[in-house]
């Protein structure tokens, strides 16, 4: 059975590209994977990655089976990007602006004119967006994992940004407007609290997938409603998206390393295990569902071509 990891990421200033591809290389082999999908990223702050998409472009060419998503900066105009990014023959874009910490350094995210103007030229066009929007709701409470996330830039509880509420209105505005839109939202929008109102997008929005790439609590949370969790994707088992979102620095064993490992254990574990388990040192608990193999066959492989248009 093919299995195809549809986001990883590039973004690792000072790795450098051929580093990047060893890396790659490796976890293809250790997982028996046919290919990856490469996000390419900008970031905000000191780790701005300028050449990132001539990189995604690079690895895609050196790493049979892939495909390259590219990166939008927020200082130029949108659409024009677009437009060369199509010209460059990339498979799709990657957005990254409805991560709240994102928002926190501009000041928006996805609700601007520009914006809509950009969804409405991808919409006409049917360009493949990776929308990364919301995050985690812990990241708005206090919890022993908060120090970590101040760290990170990814604690949200001092009032400095929206609410997770507010992250999930400005997405479903966006869709709203441009229903058409051919769209994987990332981590399960972080829905998973709230399958029914992800089921409503799909039913709303027919070019619309989830991607099922962990963050962890994703596969925690459902697997705490394991039931409602296996109808749900049973159910749209055509338009959800596996990826692990494993970064390129991940070398020597170390913690990017060790945590794909995890990752991929959860999913194994979730997707095809006979019993529940305990994984990775946080112990996390781990609820199996049960799939045919053809839907599984959609969720590894197929379903990443469908939303391409492949």
């Amino acid at each position: 059975m093919k299995k195809l990891d549809f986001h990883v990421h590039i973004c690792c200033p000072g790795v450098p590209a051929a580093e990047m591809e060893e890396n790659f290389r490796d976890m293809i082999k250790r997982h028996d994977l046919c290919g990856v999908g490469i996000m390419a990223l900008h970031h905000v702050d000191e780790d701005f990655f300028d050449d990132c998409n001539d990189i995604a472009l690079r690895l895609r060419e050196r790493l049979p089976g892939s495909y390259a998503f590219a990166a939008v900066r927020r200082d130029r105009d949108l659409v024009e990007q677009a437009k060369e990014i199509q010209a460059l023959g990339f498979d799709g874009i990657k957005l990254l602006d409805g991560k709240p910490s994102e928002y926190r350094f501009f000041g928006s995210g996805y609700e601007t004119p520009e914006y809509d103007r950009f969804f409405a030229y991808c919409e006409a066009e049917q360009i493949p967006l990776m929308i990364h929007n919301n995050d985690p709701r812990a990241n708005w409470m206090e919890t022993p994992k908060t120090p970590k996330l101040r760290e990170k830039g990814w604690f949200y509880g001092d009032g400095d940004v929206p609410s997770q509420e507010e992250f999930f209105r400005m997405l479903e505005g966006v869709l709203r407007r441009h229903p058409n839109l051919r769209a994987a939202i990332a981590h399960l929008g972080f829905y998973y609290d709230d399958l029914p109102r992800a089921a409503g997008l799909l039913e709303a929005c027919p070019n619309l997938f989830f991607d099922m790439t962990p963050a962890v609590p994703v596969f925690v949370e459902l697997s705490a409603r394991r039931d409602e969790a296996e109808a749900f994707i049973r159910k749209y088992h055509d338009r959800l998206i596996y990826g692990t979102d494993a970064s390129a620095d991940m070398r020597d064993g170390n913690s990017p390393y060790r945590f794909n490992n995890t990752k991929h254990e959860i999913m194994d574990v979730f997707y095809e295990g006979d019993t529940p388990r305990e994984v990775g040192k946080a112990g996390y608990h781990i609820e199996p569902v049960r799939l045919e193999p053809y839907m599984l066959e959609n969720i590894y492989y197929n379903n990443a071509l469908r939303f391409m248009n492949k």
